[in-house]
């Protein structure tokens, strides 16, 4: 009995959600793929738009299979609700602009991907000013808070510069001084980490990535973990929205932001992400056991290498603190003395796809310097721990030793 009553592991929880289920007997969500939904009378779809009754009308504003993995999303993050967007970028840009005026500010990691640092500039002309400290911690955040700071930004794991953040020192500095901490969890999925179990406020994910799995659809999901009081005082775009309580954030997100700027997601991207969580832990296991692997193996041939998984690593401890079973996830990053000699390595390599990309099945590898950086600056590239002589690699799911393999000959080649 006591057996019974157990909380099912997110393995199983994943492929037995039955938000997911199809109907006739399906065994997965079907995909609706239409436009718009018709309704028996004028006074129902009324209904619907005026928020009295639920149902689905147009769908930039609804359908069943984003609905279904929307809701997947949230038990997996055990969120109070997940919202979906056409791509990663778009759910940071949601995120902000739900919250955010102008005069506002944030304070972020300088060390985050290269397009969520070009969206920051962007919306500086509309007075919005975020402020990048290199280490996100209780001390930093405290110093540079002023009374304009709206919300705290961080990346779990950076993308490349692959620093760590202490999810609850962070949840504490921003709590203290009353601000929601937004997190993007892309590179550790829940399969390593709940970051709302840790004091995270918002999850974003580029599900593009990992969710997905196989590099097939464009996509980012915003989860509202329910737990930031969200007040008039320091948030007045919040307005009648307040009324919702701790759904204050998604009834806003749902009702202004993603549902006039249209940045939805389409119902069969919604489909192959459904489809990829089913095998989301176990790609993930199998990611960071290579990713593991291949570091360890750079290390030991002489190779200069960055995982945070590593004992030597200087976020090794922060990992082991919050990460499940030691997991540090799957990228990784080598420097290889100058940009040409980087090229080379990159071009001689077999299995290893040239892809800016990160989380597929395969492994990838690209050259950020030159490529998801180009328009940073220098000293922005140096914050963030990007190099003319780095390659990033996204470790996917082969058998390690082909990989190890294709990355031996690439090396010596270069050499």
């Amino acid at each position: 009995m006591q057996e019974q009553c157990n909380k099912p592991d997110i393995s199983t929880s994943l492929l037995h959600m039955p938000q997911a289920a199809g109907t006739f007997g399906a065994t997965t969500a079907p995909v609706f793929q239409t436009s718009a939904f018709a309704h028996s009378t004028a006074q129902e779809l009324e209904n619907i738009f005026a928020g009295k009754t639920p149902g689905f009308s147009y769908s930039r504003l609804g359908n069943p299979t984003l609905e279904a993995f929307q809701r997947m999303m949230a038990a997996a993050e055990g969120g109070f609700s997940a919202t979906a967007c056409a791509s990663g970028s778009a759910a940071v840009a949601m995120t902000l602009l739900n919250i955010l005026s102008s005069g506002d500010e944030i304070i972020a990691a300088a060390g985050l991907y290269g397009g969520t640092l070009d969206f920051f500039k962007d919306i500086e002309a509309f007075g919005i000013k975020t402020v990048l400290l290199e280490d996100i911690t209780y001390e930093a955040i405290s110093a540079a808070v002023t009374e304009r700071t709206k919300a705290i930004f961080a990346e779990v794991i950076s993308n490349p510069g692959l620093k760590v953040l202490d999810i609850q020192e962070a949840a504490r500095a921003a709590h203290d001084h009353e601000l929601p901490l937004i997190v993007d969890a892309t590179t550790i999925t829940p399969i390593l980490a709940r970051p709302a179990e840790l004091g995270a406020d918002i999850i974003l994910h580029s599900s593009s990535k990992y969710i997905n799995g196989s590099g097939s659809a464009i996509s980012g999901v915003i989860v509202d973990a329910g737990s930031y009081k969200w007040t008039a005082e320091k948030f007045p775009v919040m307005g009648k929205h307040l009324r919702f309580g701790k759904a204050a954030f998604t009834a806003r997100l749902r009702d202004t932001v993603w549902r006039n700027i249209g940045a939805c997601l389409a119902p069969a991207n919604a489909f192959l992400n459904i489809t990829g969580l089913e095998t989301l832990q176990l790609r993930m296991e199998r990611i960071c056991e290579n990713a593991l692997s291949l570091a360890r193996h750079f290390q030991e041939t002489g190779v200069s290498v960055n995982y945070p998984g590593l004992p030597g690593s200087a976020e090794y401890a922060k990992v082991q603190k919050q990460l499940k079973n030691g997991m540090a996830g799957g990228i990784l990053t080598i420097r290889t003395g100058s940009k040409a000699a980087a090229f080379q390595v990159i071009d001689a390599l077999k299995y290893a796809l040239n892809v800016s990309n990160i989380g597929d099945t395969k492994t990838l590898v690209v050259h950020p310097h030159s490529t998801i950086f180009i328009h940073s600056t220098e000293e922005e590239k140096q914050a963030a721990g990007v190099y003319d002589d780095m390659i990033r690699i996204s470790v996917g799911i082969e058998n390690i030793r082909d990989i190890i393999n294709d990355f031996d000959r690439a090396l010596k080649e270069a050499k």
